[in-house]
């Protein structure tokens, strides 16, 4: 069951009954339900229904589930026009621009860093690229209700939107010539990430001011793209607080 109406798991559950979307019904095991979740369902209001290990795998599609299911209103998607006008009086500004991405575990992992590094939107394609699903919530662990994910039609649009905005493009790129820790990232920027094995399009790559690349002393000379994207998050945190001491 891949809906955008559910999440599940103990930690995604419970950010979930906090967060923006509206909680419909949740179901908790019968047999160990959780009294932290159960508490906090009756403070808000939720109703609550004790079932079986069997009813909450069918509900999770077999997911980790860990005892707790809810059911929510479907995930609503910004516009480009809502992150215009979110970062429009910001000095520094951070979006984080997913080129193709289709694993829903590297898309729940960037949601989580985007939201702890204070990035202020994310964008993503409305077509071959993975959506807000719930194992991509599960991973998010409740984050992808904290800050807004647009989708567009064309990246190559919004990123030129975005450059009359006055926002740099920053594209990580495994053979970029820029190094990701000599950009000044004052100002506002967009960071592109693209698929797995295969990064950013052509296109995409051809609109950046900026190809930057993570040296790799290891043996290893690639990172997954959920990794990948914390440390260029790191480092631009990283950046502004130390240009601001």
């Amino acid at each position: 069951m891949e809906s955008n109406g559910m999440v599940y798991g103990k930690i995604p559950v419970k950010n979930a009954l906090e967060g923006r979307r509206k909680p419909i019904r949740l179901f908790l095991n019968r047999d160990h339900p959780d009294k932290e979740i159960q508490s906090l369902a009756s403070r808000k209001g939720v109703s609550y229904k004790l079932v079986d290990e069997k009813e909450l795998r069918r509900l999770s599609g077999e997911g980790n589930h860990q005892g707790a299911v809810l059911l929510l209103q479907g995930f609503e998607y910004a516009s480009l026009d809502d992150l215009l006008e979110e970062t429009k009086d910001k000095a520094n500004a951070t979006i984080v621009l997913l080129d193709g991405l289709e694993d829903p575990v590297n898309f729940g992992s960037i949601i989580r860093s985007s939201a702890a590094f204070a990035a202020d939107g994310i964008v993503i394609r409305d077509k071959r690229q993975v959506q807000v699903t719930p194992t991509v919530c599960k991973v998010a662990t409740g984050a992808e209700d904290t800050l807004p994910i647009a989708r567009v039609s064309n990246l190559s649009q919004a990123i030129e939107t975005f450059k009359k905005n006055g926002f740099w493009i920053v594209c990580s790129a495994g053979e970029g010539s820029d190094p990701y820790d000599e950009i000044d990232y004052s100002g506002k920027i967009v960071l592109v990430v693209g698929s797995e094995g295969f990064g950013a399009s052509r296109i995409v790559e051809n609109n950046a001011d900026f190809l930057a690349s993570i040296p790799l002393d290891g043996d290893i000379k690639a990172l997954n793209a959920g990794v990948a994207c914390a440390i260029f998050l790191a480092q631009i945190s990283s950046f502004r607080r130390k240009k601001n001491q």
